[in-house]
């Protein structure tokens, strides 16, 4: 059985009171929910609008 997920992020770095630019993490609770039931990642694409935007989408297709 396959899944696809696909993920949409706006990573736009934060900088700190030092001027230093730091960059998020970011959790995805429904992927992590199948890989723990026993699925695995069979491909995966970077869709990025553009180089100069700070936001991309993930797709993840599963594969049990």
């Amino acid at each position: 059985m396959q899944k696809v997920i696909s993920v949409n992020i706006n990573a736009t770095p934060e900088m700190d009171s030092n001027g230093k630019t730091h960059f998020s993490e970011h959790e995805y609770p429904q992927l992590n929910k199948y890989l723990s039931e026993g699925y695995k990642v069979v491909q995966f694409y970077q869709i990025a609008p553009s180089n100069t935007l700070y936001c991309s989408t993930l797709t993840f297709v599963l594969e049990k």
